[in-house]
């Protein structure tokens, strides 16, 4: 089900969420982990939530997760749009290993297992000049919770499962 809402939100994403891409790619990378109202990471990676949609807690739930799914989708179309036009065609990235990591006795090191429990997949970018790279995709951690446009900046590849970092 659409409604006028998405059409709104992806004409108003990129001027509105560009900034925070802007200061993923220049801001340093903090040296402990950290979770804060804006998002979450560590020393290797960031994740910004630029925007969020309510939580699912009512009884609308399968309308309100289609309404916000639609917006998302388009915030998400509009900034990729935008970075494309900035930093050329992303790269498909999937969770890879990090989602199963657990049932092998290993662990995903934090950030990147907490960003693959709620997220398929993402479009990465490489910022020329800055050794990072600026990922975007929608996902949540919970099934009662926010659905959320994420913005992730790296400096290194992901690292394996079990190869270090803990949370």
């Amino acid at each position: 089900m659409t409604t006028g809402a998405p059409e709104a939100v992806s004409h108003e994403a990129p001027g509105r969420y560009l900034p925070v891409i802007d200061g993923m790619t220049v801001r340093p990378f903090p040296e402990a982990d950290f979770e804060d109202a804006a998002g979450y990471g560590g020393p290797a990676c960031c994740v910004r939530v630029p925007r969020a949609s309510q939580d699912f807690r009512d009884g609308e739930y399968h309308r309100a997760l289609d309404r916000a799914g639609a917006e998302m989708s388009a915030g998400l179309g509009a900034l990729a749009a935008a970075l494309t036009v900035r930093w050329g065609d992303p790269l498909a990235v999937g969770p890879g290993p990090y989602p199963e990591a657990g049932f092998g006795g290993r662990t995903a090191p934090e950030p990147v297992g907490r960003l693959s429990q709620s997220a398929c997949g993402m479009q990465a970018r490489t910022v020329p000049d800055s050794g990072r790279r600026i990922g975007l995709t929608v996902g949540r951690h919970g099934t009662e919770l926010p659905l959320a446009l994420m913005a992730v900046a790296s400096r290194t590849p992901r690292p394996a499962p079990g190869a270090g970092g803990g949370g």
